[in-house]
């Protein structure tokens, strides 16, 4: 489906990513564990696999390279689209969503938990690959572990998790690609979820969730906030920040990370927050200068922090499973 809102973005470079706003820094209310944890969440969380989203980043940077424009897109999006299937969800669940982009025929990946309700929490994560030195270089090798078959490889994971629980909202799985010629996916997408009137709760994203060390420690994550610096909406940014803590709380009692704060920038969440939508992600900071991993052929699994990755997925799925407020297990 066209996207009328022809909003262009350029191809995102997280480097440029601002400083968070100093009025934020003054008036966040740093979280502490809580005295008494939620049971049924903190059984669910034990259950994440560390091995599970390792084998899958291996599969994924398997692939020569997962540029938009290469033939290795759509095969991608078959395996991501078969992985989404062996947890149970079928085809009524597991559809690609089809979009055209300056002629190139590409597809973001739903996967579709329903609810109780129709309000729906979207986590996203995109899984095509680019390299820095030449944007349009679709033959050479270009395995993005961490930009970003960490961030899929962490929702495949939840995904897995939750299939059988039941919610109250309805919780939406969204594999973007096109992220890194321009939000392409997530651009079509978002006018697609406005277009449809659709109740969309929140959007959560993840990219580049598994080189730890270039924030305070090992153990420490970005949580991504619309704090005004750097979205075009402003009566989002309030709620953003009210989810953002809420994920810290998260992290605090179902994790060992510390948490560190950015703005939403240059990822998939924009053209949500541009349309009105409540945004926050995770990030670990490591698109810097220094890195010489980010957007190149060295970025691949022995860079990634296997732990870390595991604590990002626990606070990502404790999110997800007090937000949209998971009630039971099927029997």
């Amino acid at each position: 489906m066209p996207c009328k809102s022809r909003e262009d973005y350029p191809p995102p470079d997280k480097r440029k990513t601002p400083k968070i706003s100093s009025d934020f820094i003054a008036r966040r209310q740093p979280r502490r564990r809580s005295k008494i944890v939620d049971e049924f969440i903190k059984s669910q969380v034990a259950l994440v696999s560390t091995g599970n989203i390792e084998n899958w980043i291996n599969d994924l940077t398997s692939f020569h390279n997962r540029h938009s424009k290469s033939e290795n897109i759509d095969k991608a999006a078959t395996w991501l689209t078969n992985q989404l299937k062996q947890f149970g969800y079928n085809n009524n669940n597991v559809y690609p969503h089809e979009y055209t982009e300056v002629g190139y025929q590409l597809k973001n990946i739903i996967c579709h938990k329903q609810g109780a309700t129709n309000k729906i929490l979207l986590f996203c994560a995109h899984y095509d690959t680019i390299l820095m030195r030449d944007f349009e270089d679709i033959v050479s090798r270009a395995p993005g572990a961490d930009d970003n078959a960490s961030g899929v490889s962490a929702l495949l994971e939840i995904s897995r998790l939750i299939s059988q629980l039941d919610f109250e909202y309805s919780i939406r799985f969204a594999f973007f690609s096109g992220e890194e010629q321009g939000l392409w996916g997530s651009k079509h997408y978002a006018e697609f979820i406005k277009d449809r009137k659709e109740d969309l709760y929140a959007v959560v994203n993840l990219d580049m969730c598994a080189e730890s060390g270039f924030l305070a420690t090992n153990n420490t994550t970005n949580i991504d906030v619309d704090d005004g610096t750097t979205g075009s909406i402003s009566t989002n940014n309030e709620a953003s920040q009210i989810l953002g803590q809420k994920m810290e709380q998260m992290a605090k009692d179902y994790t060992n990370m510390g948490v560190e704060y950015d703005p939403i920038a240059y990822s998939d969440y924009m053209p949500f927050e541009a349309r009105g939508y409540i945004c926050i992600g995770a990030y670990d900071g490591s698109a810097i200068e220094r890195n010489k991993h980010y957007h190149s052929d060295d970025d691949i699994p022995s860079n990634l922090n296997m732990d870390f990755l595991t604590s990002v997925t626990k606070m990502v799925m404790a999110f997800a499973l007090s937000e949209a407020r998971a009630r039971s297990s099927n029997p």
